[in-house]
């Protein structure tokens, strides 16, 4: 999926100046980077434990999706028990 995803940002890039990208994963670090230096505005969603500290500080912006309140996702977000993985 991180491929196809790279893939689609760059194949589109004439087309958007945002960029939402839900994921904490470092390998979109390139994507993330290239993005910026077209002048891209990168805005990355991602949990605190779930995100490599490098992502969290290349975009513009960083939100964490458990710190963001119910009136956005229409209800309350929990953890999940660490006893059901």
């Amino acid at each position: 999926m991180d491929v196809e995803i790279t893939i689609d940002a760059l194949h589109n890039i004439d087309k958007y100046n945002i960029v939402v990208l839900f994921s904490g994963d470092s390998d979109f670090l390139a994507l993330v980077s290239y993005l910026r230096r077209a002048g891209k505005k990168v805005s990355i969603f991602s949990s605190k434990n779930n995100i490599s500290e490098e992502l969290r500080t290349c975009g513009d912006g960083y939100f964490d999706v458990l710190e963001i309140n119910e009136d956005i996702w229409g209800r309350e977000l929990h953890h999940r028990s660490t006893k059901n993985q």
